[in-house]
């Protein structure tokens, strides 16, 4: 079922993007696909599929969180949860940009700064 509504999906985007047939033929296009978009049996295998995303988000973070906690254990011999949530600041990455790239080989540095006010 889900394949096929994945298919039709496709096939429509396809069609309503590669179309030539003009303004008219997109809007019965459109009106169909809000018609099925509209339908309780479409509505419900969308919910579901989210749902179904969001479990499987969570596992995947869970098992993310808890192999960069292994490691970290293994590293700094402590025991601490890693929070993907936190921002770099607090985590201690280096918030500091990079240094600029050295000029290739045979390249003469530049002497002034190009003129980008336009003056």
């Amino acid at each position: 079922m889900i394949r096929k509504l994945t298919l039709a999906a496709g096939f429509g985007a396809g069609y309503v993007l590669g179309a030539k047939a003009g303004k008219e033929r997109y809007t019965q296009i459109e009106s169909k696909f809000r018609e099925l978009a509209g339908m309780p049996a479409v509505q419900d295998v969308t919910s579901n599929i989210a749902d179904t995303a969001s479990t499987i988000g969570d596992k995947a973070k869970t098992a993310v969180n808890d192999k960069v906690s292994a490691v970290n254990d293994k590293v700094s011999g402590t025991d601490s949860t890693v929070d993907l949530n936190k921002s770099a600041s607090k985590t201690g990455a280096r918030t500091t940009p990079a240094a600029a790239p050295a000029p290739m080989a045979g390249a003469a540095a530049s002497v002034t700064a190009p003129d980008i006010t336009g003056a």
